[in-house]
């Protein structure tokens, strides 16, 4: 504002005037809107942190954790729990089990002893030694627990 007044108290125009003033004032406007957005990503990033808190660590966060936070982060971990929390008991099941992915739902198998006509779901499979198939995991795994067939890898 104290450019403004200096330029009305001198009689100068303000759209068409450009002087050393006006120039500086420019270059500290751009920096404080670049210093804004590296802070707004800063912020962000902790943010996106501090929620992977809650999928690795549960919702308590360690003593050691808990040090290097605002209380303001710690607030907002403890909304994202609950937000998390409340979405759970809505859709009654656990998101935070099996954070890993399934293994390939199918699977090539080789035979090792004869075992027969097989009726697996829809269809029926004649399993005879040393054959390959490509089955459904859930199919095949009850026969490589019995020692009937293994998983057979390229």
């Amino acid at each position: 504002m104290c450019l403004i007044r200096k330029m009305v108290e001198q009689n100068l125009d303000i759209e068409t005037t450009r002087n050393e003033d006006h120039y500086g004032a420019a270059i500290h406007h751009l920096s404080l809107l670049r210093n804004k957005r590296c802070l707004m990503a800063y912020m962000y990033n902790r943010a996106e942190v501090i929620q992977s808190f809650r999928w690795k660590v549960g919702p308590v966060l360690p003593h050691d954790i808990q040090e290097k936070l605002h209380f303001s982060e710690k607030e907002y971990f403890k909304n994202h729990s609950a937000a998390i929390k409340s979405y759970i008991s809505e859709m009654d099941i656990d998101l935070t089990v099996d954070m890993v992915p399934p293994k390939d739902p199918y699977i090539q198998v080789r035979v090792l002893e004869d075992i027969g006509e097989v009726s697996l779901g829809d269809h029926s499979v004649s399993l005879t030694k040393n054959s390959l198939h490509f089955l459904r995991r859930t199919d095949a795994e009850q026969f490589i627990s019995q020692g009937l067939m293994e998983e057979f890898l390229e």
